[in-house]
């Protein structure tokens, strides 16, 4: 009989080379011989991996698989048995199959030829990998115990009673000289009970004779969980129809005892009142029901919603740079500062977290590192912002699929209550990349040409069907959708051009996301629309330069088709502080002005224009002068400018005790239109000088370049093909050295990673009766892994071992016995010598070596 570790040694370099790139984890660190890999394949922690990647059609096949494995003696289960037990097409079965194959979930005593196609897996017979009933845990598909391990729970006496009512005959005990042993005849007439039972046509006949209730019982227990409360009767009645019902049942063997308040309802007696289905409904795939967009809708929402996301970045930058916020001592941004953020963008604190986390993400902002710390935008920043609206959003769009940030956790409160701050370093999920690009592969779906709008229900459906081991939390879902919804990802609900450019990486015509959100876009509208009512309006996407000037001597009053802007007095002020005359203010709106400049617009630019810097502050702490001594008056007997520490020096000249920037937001508070000068006289246009600090290299370049990754797959592929051939040449080179030493080669090899002595294959001379051990015999499998992969293959074989059990006292003693079960933590195991079976914690086995 074959064993797991020689399927994997059949493999040979390309299949064991396939295996490590579908297994990272089994390479690293690299094993020493294809025995180390085979029980390192079998570690529970590895098996999660590998299970938490495959859909349910493959879950449900390796679940089938284990369930029938050792029902009623038999050994494995084919293709057929799995297509059958899952209720599924034999043709969908053997892709899943040959997938499982392929991560080793199962395996076959031949390998799989490259050649043979899916629908040939029919009579291929297919075996669990070794300790998947631990990762699966001991219901596989909702089925209880085997009939072997349930009645091997039973007294002797209990067998003979239930062989007489099934009819049949028990052999006698075996006195001393008798060939076959005590233990040998029972274990022959639990499996022969188990054969029995194991009949459908013998349960349907049972449960025809069967008392009233016995019915309700098992099809309470048919499809799970098998573990039931056994009924307890009134107070003052000896028993009930249920618990009549349950004794009938367990005396007959359709049920058995779990402990002194539970039966179980063992595995082939499921099976046969489930017509032999190990699952009532297996999905093949889903199809989620979606609502039709049109896609010129999907391109428009997408679009806008891309654009805006720039904008807030940009403003974000433009804030920040100014005023850079203060780094919480937890590291972050604090909560007031999110809002006063969320406040100057006139946006939600929601959105303005996911700008702020986006920004950071893509290394727009950075913390300076000073002291006291700041969030400083970056160099990197004024190179994004010289960008066009499509580059920008690509950078933010490719920093946020590819960011291990939880942006929607802004504002909860994790385990200790503490409020999560954005930018906070504990909202760091590797998973969030992985989930994100799952999320949009499902909505990638739906043809270009006819998207689908899908709602989160439904996404999280379908990434259960293809990750039932692993699905994401359903809010996690809706987080996903709602971020990709407002970063123009998703348009309508739909996946855009751009954003399926951006899944891919580019276009089957090789447009970048850039050139895909290009081409979504409006073109850009180089004119306003200026009324008398001092307002404007752009027909469609400002073009940059139409935008900056709108920006500089405007307010925003709604977004939409259109642009709708407001000038004010405080608005052309502004814009004067930066730096423009009047004159030049109104040349630039003429230029774009479709009918001109209205009168009232201009005159307020020139009244505005005319007030402005007849009022001028210097230092003294500060100063300031007008040509006209009237402008001043009454400002030094003002109480509301008491702090200032005004004093005047002469008709047209006041000191000031106050910075001159405290003092041009006090005089403008009341109304004046003050301007900075330098102690030359000239006039200092009021430029705010804007901070940055420099990213660190291993910030940039969010995205590897295709040929860096082509590079770096090759070099993994070399690396595994590489380590696949020194495995089967250490494995070579183990048998030629076991070979020399005389010790038989083959599935009852021990894998000591070393050529064995004399002595390691058999107990030394000097254990005596009780198997104790003196210092220096025999040396076993040390490695605990490896050793449960030793007792995993005796016990599939029957071979029997050497353990050495270390006991709670700290002495050690060296049994020889045939392990049955290895399950849980704990070997099932009989003892020839003692005609026992005993039961070993496996943290309690020191080493294992081959009988």
């Amino acid at each position: 009989m074959a064993t797991f570790t020689e399927h994997l040694r059949a493999r040979g370099e390309p299949g064991l080379t396939a295996l490590l790139a579908a297994r990272p984890d089994l390479a690293a660190p690299p094993p020493s011989s294809v025995r180390s890999l085979s029980a390192r394949a079998a570690n529970r922690s590895s098996l999660d991996r590998a299970l938490a990647g495959v859909d349910a059609l493959v879950l449900a096949a390796v679940e089938s698989v284990l369930a029938l494995d050792g029902v009623a003696g038999s050994r494995g289960a084919t293709a057929a048995d799995v297509a059958h037990a899952t209720g599924t097409d034999p043709a969908r079965t053997g892709p899943p199959v040959r997938t499982a194959v392929e991560l080793a979930l199962l395996w076959t005593e031949e390998p799989l030829p490259e050649d043979l196609l899916p629908d040939d897996l029919g009579d291929v017979v297919l075996h669990p990998a070794p300790g998947l009933d631990d990762v699966l845990g001991p219901y596989p598909a909702g089925l209880g115990p085997r009939l072997v391990d349930a009645l091997g729970r039973r007294s002797p006496q209990a067998h003979e009673r239930l062989a007489q009512e099934l009819g049949l005959d028990v052999p006698a005990p075996p006195t001393d000289d008798d060939t076959p042993s005590r233990a040998e005849v029972e274990a022959d007439v639990v499996a022969r009970l188990a054969a029995r039972l194991a009949d459908p046509a013998v349960v349907t006949e049972l449960l025809s004779r069967a008392p009233s209730g016995a019915g309700a019982v098992l099809a309470a227990l048919t499809w799970g969980p098998p573990v039931g409360r056994s009924p307890v009767p009134a107070p003052g009645q000896e028993s009930s129809p249920g618990r009549t019902a349950v004794e009938w049942l367990l005396r007959h063997g359709l049920l058995s005892v779990g402990d002194s308040q539970h039966v179980v309802l063992p595995r082939e007696v499921a099976l046969a009142l489930r017509d032999g289905r190990t699952h009532r409904d297996v999905t093949v795939h889903p199809e989620p029901d979606g609502i039709a967009v049109d896609p010129r809708t999907v391109d428009a929402e997408s679009a806008r919603e891309a654009e805006n996301a720039v904008r807030l970045a940009g403003a974000l930058v433009t804030v920040w740079g100014a005023d850079p916020p203060p780094v919480l001592r937890s590291g972050g941004l604090g909560s007031r500062e999110l809002r006063r953020a969320a406040t100057r963008m006139d946006v939600p604190d929601e959105l303005a977290a996911l700008v702020v986390e986006v920004a950071g993400a893509a290394g727009l902002v950075a913390d300076d590192g000073d002291d006291p710390p700041a969030i400083v935008p970056t160099t990197d920043a004024d190179d994004w912002l010289r960008r066009d609206v499509a580059a920008r959003w690509q950078t933010l769009a490719e920093a946020w699929l590819l960011a291990d940030r939880a942006a929607w956790l802004v504002g909860t409160r994790d385990e200790r209550g503490s409020l999560r701050s954005a930018l906070d370093p504990e909202l760091r999920r590797p998973w969030a990349p992985r989930l994100r690009r799952s999320v949009l592969d499902v909505l990638a779906g739906s043809p270009p040409d006819h998207p689908r709008a899908l709602a989160a229900a439904a996404v999280h459906e379908v990434l259960q069907w293809r990750t039932p081991r692993a699905a994401p939390p359903l809010h996690a879902v809706e987080a996903v959708l709602r971020e990709a919804g407002a970063l123009g990802v998703l348009g309508a609900g739909a996946l855009s051009p751009a954003g399926r450019a951006l899944l891919a990486g580019a276009t089957d015509d090789g447009l970048t996301p850039a050139d895909a959100l290009t081409a979504q876009l409006p073109p850009p509208v180089d004119e306003v629309l200026l009324q008398g009512d001092l307002t404007g309006v752009v027909p469609g996407r400002p073009s940059t330069e139409l935008a900056a000037l709108l920006d500089a001597a405007a307010q925003v009053e709604s977004r939409g088709a259109g642009l709708t802007v407001r000038f004010t007095d405080m608005s052309v002020r502004n814009a004067l502080d930066a730096g423009r005359t009047a004159e030049e203010l109104l040349a630039e709106l003429s230029r774009h002005a479709r009918s001109g400049v209205p009168q009232p617009l201009e005159y307020l630019v020139l009244d505005a224009a005319r007030r402005h810097g007849r009022v001028r502050v210097g230092l003294a702490s500060s100063y300031l002068r007008a040509d006209d001594p009237a402008l001043l008056t009454g400002l030094v007997e003002d109480r509301g400018l008491r702090d200032l520490g005004l004093l005047r020096l002469a008709p047209t000249v006041i000191a000031a005790q106050a910075p001159p920037a405290v003092l041009l937001a006090a005089l403008r508070e009341r109304g004046l239109a003050p301007v900075t000068e330098d102690p030359s006289g000239t006039v200092v246009v009021a430029a705010v000088t804007a901070r940055r600090v420099r990213v660190s290299r291993s910030r940039r370049g969010l995205r590897t370049t295709d040929d860096l990754a082509a590079q770096a797959d090759d070099a993994r592929e070399r690396r595994l093909r590489r380590l696949a051939k020194d495995l089967l040449s250490a494995d070579r080179a183990e048998t030629a050295a076991l070979g020399a030493a005389g010790v038989r080669t083959g599935p009852a090899t021990a894998e000591t990673g070393r050529a064995p002595t004399a002595g390691s294959s058999a107990p030394d001379a000097r254990t005596g009766s009780a198997g104790r051990i003196e210092e220096g015999v025999g040396e076993g499998t040390p490695d605990p892994v490896l050793a449960l992969a030793l007792l995993r293959e005796a016990a599939a074989e029957g071979r029997e071992v050497w353990i050495e059990i270390v006991g709670s006292a700290g002495s050690s003693t060296r049994r020889r016995v045939r392990p049955l079960r290895v399950d849980a933590g704990r070997v099932r195991a009989i003892d020839p010598e003692r005609e026992a079976e005993l039961t070993v914690a496996v943290h309690r086995i020191a080493s294992v070596t081959p009988a």
